[in-house]
């Protein structure tokens, strides 16, 4: 199922969506201001944006948007 088409994956293991929604990738991160929670890939290490629950739109986050938007994460 590739419901973030647009998005550009790291690998095959987080573009799976059971992977990002079910705990498969590492939340290193929340923002409970902006609702949102920061994963990281755990083969490839790319980073990722998305609600607590799961069903958001997946956003992939760079090193320095992630240490803007979550900087007690790194």
């Amino acid at each position: 199922m590739l419901r973030n088409s647009g998005v550009e994956f790291g690998c095959q293991y987080c573009r799976n969506d059971f992977n990002r929604f079910f705990g498969h990738l590492h939340q290193i991160g929340s923002n409970d201001v902006r609702r949102m929670i920061l994963l990281r890939c755990p083969r490839c290490g790319a980073l990722y944006e998305n609600t607590p629950a799961g069903e958001d739109e997946t956003r992939r986050r760079t090193e320095d948007e992630a240490r803007s938007l979550y900087p007690e994460s790194f």
